[in-house]
């Protein structure tokens, strides 16, 4: 009598065609699944698709690009993902928003939780406003008072933003978009835990610590020295100069717009690292700044917000203005954010110079200076 050694199933590739997405599984097998159960591959480049990797022992994989996950159990158990409703909001608050709600002005933390989840909506942190948000504690060196709020924030339905990796996805996005003759698909801009957030590109300096609550990680932040210090010390004081020299230039010096932006996309797509053909890159730049709504929408309404700043000597520049425009290429990835009066301003008014190249953009419509008027239009 002959007997057969059962193995436990475990994935051992993967590989996504145009229709489906198939697994070779350690015993022989091959199972298959439609492309349409993952809208996150159907939405995909075929880069993006090519790119994946092996979760735990095969128990699933893994798409870094998309953020996307599958199963073996749910590809045998037949379980498509699905996609998220247009109901389910992304509020990304700044950090005086956050501490309006800490104060309960208008609402508190549990009226937040509460509103939040009736109506599937998600609060989106940052970085920046995580870190301006435990300011005050660190400065009083309250550290039971920090940990209790971080742990009052997590405990709401939350979602992390990678606001400084999206300049550098965008723009490698565009440059694959533009070589391949195709228009660009949105960009991955969420993580999965806070540190995360830090990295514009690659892992988080952070990433072999496990179990780490926010606070933890803010601890961490806030250590002078630590890989998860303030983005403020180590960018503020060149971007200041670099705003400055800028608006030192005469008049007749002042590039047209369209040769500035030309120029902004050939630095960043250096200092990102990102290889283009040089004798291209004009056509590129020319290319984004045609439409927009769907090439690097975060990049252009930040790039516009701030040639208007530099630009106009009769504006009165703040201390947290820089920072506010890096905020402001977040605007095409959530559906509604809280600036400061004057950032709003500001981000409305280069709204609505990109409306008269596209229509479509409605950026003006998810802007809000307070809690109050956020929820009354949202909620």
């Amino acid at each position: 009598m002959s007997t057969a050694t059962l193995t436990e199933p475990r994935i051992l590739s993967v590989d996504v065609t145009d229709d489906a997405i198939a697994a070779r599984l350690a015993d022989g097998r091959v199972i298959s699944v439609p492309l349409e159960w993952s809208w996150r591959l159907s939405e995909a480049t075929p880069q993006q698709r090519a790119h994946w990797e092996i979760i735990g022992d095969g128990d699933g994989v893994h798409w870094p690009d998309i953020d996307e996950d599958i199963s073996l159990e749910g590809m045998v158990r037949g379980v498509p993902a699905r996609r998220p409703s247009q109901r389910e909001l992304r509020i990304l608050l700044d950090a005086s928003s956050l501490i309006d709600a800490e104060h309960g002005r208008p609402i508190s933390f549990d009226e937040l939780d509460r509103t939040l989840r009736e109506h599937h909506a998600q609060l989106i942190l940052t970085y920046t406003n995580v870190l301006e948000f435990a300011a005050p504690y660190d400065k009083s060196g309250d550290r039971a008072g920090l940990r209790t709020r971080l742990q009052q924030l997590e405990r709401l339905p939350i979602g992390y933003l990678r606001e400084g990796a999206i300049k550098v996805a965008e723009l490698r996005e565009s440059a694959s978009a533009f070589s391949e003759k195709r228009e660009c698909i949105p960009i991955q801009a969420y993580a999965k835990r806070w540190d995360e957030t830090l990295t514009v590109e690659g892992r988080s300096p952070a990433e072999m610590l496990v179990n780490q609550s926010l606070y933890d990680l803010v601890s961490m932040a806030l250590i002078a020295g630590s890989p998860l210090r303030h983005a403020r010390e180590r960018w503020d004081g060149p971007l200041r100069r670099q705003f400055e020299a800028d608006r030192q230039l005469p008049e007749r010096a002042r590039w047209t717009p369209e040769r500035h932006f030309r120029e902004s996309i050939r630095r960043h797509l250096a200092e990102a690292s990102i290889s283009f053909p040089p004798d291209l890159v004009t056509k590129l730049a020319d290319w984004i700044y045609a439409n927009p709504a769907t090439r690097c929408p975060g990049y252009r309404l930040a790039w516009e917000m701030r040639r208007a700043l530099v630009f106009n000597n009769t504006e009165k520049v703040s201390g947290n203005d820089i920072f506010d425009i890096a905020h402001a290429r977040a605007m095409p990835y959530v559906d509604a954010v809280t600036m400061d009066r004057n950032a709003a301003d500001l981000c409305r008014r280069a709204i609505k110079r990109l409306k008269v190249q596209s229509p479509s953009i409605n950026y003006s419509e998810r802007i809000f200076t307070n809690l109050k008027d956020l929820f009354k239009a949202r909620f």
